[in-house]
């Protein structure tokens, strides 16, 4: 690998254990910190406390403890949260009119309605997911502001992410999506909900900049940016699998493709639009467009499946 002299590993067996940190930061000095771990809703995952609340609120809190004490070099951290803290679920957006949603915007200082007991009534690890990562969130804005550190934190909050995978077994939730447009799962192209989508979306090449530009940008500090394009759709990404196949870069995708009966036509009207316009330029952001974004996606996918 690329980075295997200037890369080193540490192990924290339970990151939401209090003091987990410590000896991490004990060991060498860091002037940034970038914190992407985060639990990931899975069937299993029912218990709202145990799998969510807890290693998300207390796991970050330990991490912010730990520098606090140990890192007083420290100036930025960059944490990734996620545009199901402003939004919710996509069953809660697509549960608004249309007349309601043409004209919605979710913007940066936006937060969804759901409370833990909600979360912890709801018996779904989608939902409960969301509640955490915005618990989490509100967390760590409490912590600072009692604390009031040397550091400063940013948000970073991007809906899917899409990219590359490094492998097929297991695909990310996210590839997931794009893989089940041209591995026999639709026929048919279906709307958006219907595939599952959430209406925003980031290559991770793009997030991996965000977090980057967010250490070193004194306009990002304490703040908390949605990143991303500000719309995604089954039209979209079929679309972007079209113009790529008919480059001929991977010719057999093109027969795998769904069937575009018109069912996406009103997604622009049904969904809204998620505004990360101040993401994009307080982080000096040059997305990639959505047709290298889906194609690199496919071509990776393709060329495992080759083995």
């Amino acid at each position: 690998m690329e980075w295997n002299e200037k890369f080193d590993f540490a192990v924290v067996e339970d990151y939401s254990r209090k003091g987990a940190f410590d000896v991490i930061f004990q060991a060498r000095k860091y002037d940034h910190i970038v914190h992407t771990a985060a639990p990931m809703p899975k069937a299993s995952t029912l218990d709202f406390d145990k799998d969510f609340l807890h290693p998300g609120v207390d796991g970050t809190l330990s991490l912010l403890d730990s520098v606090h004490t140990y890192a007083p070099i420290v100036k930025s951290l960059a944490i990734t949260g996620s545009a199901n803290s402003v939004a919710g679920t996509m069953f809660s957006i697509m549960a608004r009119s249309p007349e309601e949603n043409k004209v919605n915007e979710y913007t940066n200082d936006m937060w969804n309605v759901m409370t833990p007991d909600s979360a912890r009534e709801s018996q779904s690890p989608y939902i409960m997911y969301c509640s955490g990562k915005k618990e989490t969130e509100l967390a760590v804005w409490e912590w600072m502001r009692a604390k009031r550190p040397s550091f400063g934190v940013t948000f970073l909050l991007p809906a899917l992410i899409f990219g590359p995978p490094p492998t097929l077994a297991p695909l990310n939730l996210s590839v997931s999506f794009v893989y089940r447009f041209f591995n026999g799962t639709f026929q048919e192209l279906p709307d958006t909900y219907a595939a599952g989508l959430f209406p925003s979306y980031v290559d991770v090449r793009d997030l991996a900049t965000a977090h980057v530009h967010a250490l070193s940008s004194a306009d990002a500090v304490n703040k908390r940016f949605l990143v991303g394009a500000p719309e995604l759709s089954s039209s979209l990404i079929l679309d972007s699998l079209k113009k790529f196949a008919e480059k001929n870069t991977v010719p057999e995708l093109k027969a795998r493709l769904p069937k575009d009966t018109g069912k996406d036509s009103r997604s622009h009207l049904l969904l809204p639009r998620f505004n990360v316009d101040e993401g994009i330029e307080t982080l000096g952001l040059n997305l990639r467009s959505a047709e290298e974004t889906f194609a690199d996606v496919a071509k990776r996918i393709v060329e495992l499946e080759k083995g």
